[in-house]
């Protein structure tokens, strides 16, 4: 299944070798996109990115990923597709909180 890997690293070298991964799979992609393509909540940092491409996530752009997370946990609290959004998203948060802590980045690496 294709989707983005969200990995902790400070290269890309060392981020294509890194074997731990939050996986944003391209079910939970699309379900957000249709779920929120109307919405006033900004969550275009991750439903922006690109699926076949590579980006890095810097300092600011971690912390908005983590209100983006926060912002998911507590809005989807139904159903099973919400329940895995927000498996994902607290994934995702910690993810982030190490990368803050450890002074390291996120790299989003599509498929």
């Amino acid at each position: 299944m294709c989707g983005i890997h969200f990995v902790l690293a400070t290269t890309y070298k060392e981020a294509h070798k890194e074997e731990t991964y939050v996986e944003f799979d391209e079910g939970i992609h699309s379900y957000l996109l249709i779920k929120e393509k109307d919405s006033t909540l900004s969550f275009g940092l991750l439903l922006n990115l690109d699926i076949y491409g590579e980006t890095i996530l810097y300092r600011d752009e971690i912390s908005e990923l983590m209100g983006i997370c926060d912002c998911l946990i507590n809005k989807y609290t139904k159903g099973h597709k919400d329940q895995e959004v927000r498996r994902f998203a607290k994934e995702l948060k910690s993810i982030c909180l190490e990368a803050l802590q450890r002074k390291k980045y996120i790299f989003a690496l599509g498929d």
